[in-house]
């Protein structure tokens, strides 16, 4: 597996390069440390990443620590999290939801980028 099988701190540089420029399929998770719920999505999400991670990009976004994304994405609520690819947003979730609900909305939303190897396994 490579280095991509993880879930990454986000800051304002790698988001302009990744995210704007390269327009890189991506999930950001939208949370702050004081929040209960956004230390469980990050949890979640840790794990999610393993499974999808070889497509996929995973990040945690700080809104406190990254205002500047959260506003860019209009963020009024944590946690958040948004699908993208291609520079677009293709799905949103807003608050906390179950790692089925994210897995099926990966599944979704990024069924052309994923391949066999991103499956994720059927017993998480």
């Amino acid at each position: 597996m490579s280095n991509r099988n993880s879930y990454k701190i986000i800051t304002q540089e790698v988001f302009h390069k990744r995210i704007i420029e390269d327009k890189e399929p991506s999930i950001l998770v939208f949370g702050a440390e004081w929040s209960g719920n956004s230390e469980i999505m990050n949890s979640m999400m840790g794990r999610i990443s393993l499974e999808f991670g070889n497509n996929l990009h995973f990040y945690k976004v700080d809104i406190e620590k990254q205002p500047n994304i959260a506003s860019f994405f209009g963020v009024t609520s944590i946690p958040t999290t948004i699908m993208l690819k291609d520079g677009e947003v293709l799905g949103l979730v807003k608050g906390f939801t179950s790692a089925n609900n994210i897995r099926k909305k990966i599944k979704n939303n990024y069924s052309q980028t994923l391949d066999e190897n991103s499956k994720p396994a059927s017993n998480q």
